[in-house]
């Protein structure tokens, strides 16, 4: 049995938006950083009237797409601004819009491009890692209550419970290997 089989077997992402609404914090390293600068900068996305910001990064601090804040262990970490919304508040890239029976429902603009945040492509699993060592403790997050995703009538597992590795997508272990790199960095003095 897969480390996915509980979530896989019970949950079923339909790109409803809920997880990106509420008072989550989406947390980002240098990848997710430059990743979603280019994707800003690609899409024509930048304001004119800040042009002059010194690199794509700068502009979504300047347009307050990102927010820098005190995060675990009191590193200064970037993260998503969630800004107001019809559901409350959300991420900056999620699309709100009414369905075909006037219910709010939500898609990423992200979705299937390479600048989805990290956190975001492993949802519904996080991990720890421990900096001294590279350990890592995968677990399972379970999706946020009336997620229409979840099997209905069954219990979503407790939060934060350990699971073995996970089978990753390709291309998954670089990005993680790369955000240890990064935390390794906010850790030194």
């Amino acid at each position: 049995m897969s480390s996915r089989s509980i979530l896989t077997a019970m949950f079923r992402c339909t790109i409803c938006g809920e997880c990106c609404r509420g008072d989550q914090a989406v947390w980002l390293n240098s990848l997710d950083m430059s990743r979603l600068a280019d994707y800003v900068d690609r899409n024509g996305l930048r304001s004119p009237a800040l042009a002059d910001c010194p690199s794509p990064e700068d502009f979504l601090v300047k347009q307050r797409i990102v927010i820098v804040e005190s995060g675990q262990n009191g590193a200064m970490r970037p993260r998503l601004r969630f800004r107001p919304g019809p559901a409350g508040p959300s991420c900056p890239f999620l699309v709100n819009d009414l369905d075909e029976k006037g219910r709010l429902w939500g898609k990423c603009s992200l979705h299937d491009t390479r600048a989805k945040p990290l956190v975001c492509r492993l949802a519904p699993l996080a991990r720890t890692v421990d900096l001294t060592d590279g350990s890592e403790v995968w677990m399972e997050v379970p999706p946020v209550a009336g997620c229409p995703g979840w099997k209905a009538g069954e219990e979503p597992p407790p939060e934060g419970r350990a699971i073995p590795d996970p089978n990753l997508e390709v291309g998954m272990r670089a990005d993680l290997d790369g955000e240890i790199d990064y935390f390794r960095r906010l850790t030194v003095v």
